[in-house]
C-alpha cells in the first residue's frame, strides 16, 4: 500500500517516549492537523511483556529521562497502582484497537484526541489501558459514545501494525516514536524526534515548510 505525502507518527501508547513526543504531535496539530498516526504494536503477540523487576527497571530509568527531557509528568497513581503490579502484562492490542476505530469511526483529530487520553490515563492517572474496558470507556468520552475497539477486528490491528512498521523500516526509524515526512514527489525524510523532546517550537519550525507545500 502506497503512502500518500504528509507527516507520520508511528507510536504505541504504551511508550514512554510516544508519550513524551505528545507535546510535539499536539502542536503540529495546531497548524496541520492532518497527522498521520500509526500504531507500531510495541507489546504484540510474543512481544507482549510481563511487569517483572527485571522490566520494571528498565521503565523506570526511562521515566526518569522522558521526565528530564520533556517536562510530561508520571503520576503517583501510575508509580503506585500499575508499576507495583508484577502480574500485568503489557499488551499494546487494546489501545492499537481503539485508535483505530478512533481514525475510521469518529471526527478527523479524534485519534489525536485519544492517543492523548490514553496515554494520561495511563502515565498519570494510572489506569490500566491493556484492559479493553478502560479503552472503551476512554473511546467514549474522546472520539464518541458510540465508538468501541471491538469495531476493529484483530486482524485488522495485526495487519496496520503491520503497515506502520513497512513505513518504519522504509524510513529507517529505529524504534517508537518514528517521524517522517513523505513529500509531494515521493521523498521520505526521517525526522530527528530525538533532538527535540521538550521543544515543541522548535519542532514545529523543523516541519512548517515542508508541511505548508505539501497541504498547500
Amino acid at each position: 500500500m502506497a503512502f500518500q505525502a504528509g507527516l507520520y507518527w508511528i507510536i504505541d501508547p504504551l511508550c514512554g517516549w510516544s508519550y513524551g513526543a505528545l507535546p510535539l504531535l499536539n502542536r503540529i496539530a495546531e497548524d496541520f492537523p492532518a497527522q498521520h498516526i500509526l500504531p507500531g504494536g510495541l507489546f504484540i503477540g510474543t512481544h507482549r511483556r510481563q511487569l517483572d523487576a527485571s522490566w520494571l527497571a528498565h521503565v523506570n530509568e526511562h521515566d526518569a529521562r522522558i521526565a528530564t527531557l520533556t517536562g510530561m509528568a508520571f503520576g503517583a497513581n501510575y508509580r503506585q497502582m500499575l508499576l507495583t503490579n508484577s502480574q500485568l502484562v503489557l499488551d499494546s492490542l487494546p489501545t492499537t484497537r481503539g485508535l483505530l476505530a478512533a481514525q475510521r469511526f469518529a471526527l478527523p483529530g479524534a485519534d489525536l484526541t485519544f492517543l492523548n487520553a490514553v496515554q494520561r490515563a495511563w502515565y498519570q492517572d494510572g489506569q490500566n489501558i491493556t484492559d479493553p474496558e478502560v479503552v472503551n470507556q476512554i473511546l467514549g468520552q474522546t472520539a464518541g459514545p458510540d465508538i468501541r475497539l471491538g469495531q476493529i477486528q484483530e486482524n485488522e490491528a495485526l495487519e496496520s501494525i503491520q503497515h506502520a512498521r513497512l513505513l518504519m523500516a522504509m524510513v529507517n526509524g529505529q524504534g517508537f516514536p518514528t517521524a517522517a515526512i513523505i513529500d509531494t514527489d515521493g521523498t521520505r525524510t526521517l525526522l530527528p524526534v530525538g533532538r527535540y523532546y521538550g521543544e515543541p517550537e522548535a519542532f514545529f519550525a523543523l516541519v512548517k515548510t515542508q508541511l505548508t507545500r505539501i497541504h498547500n
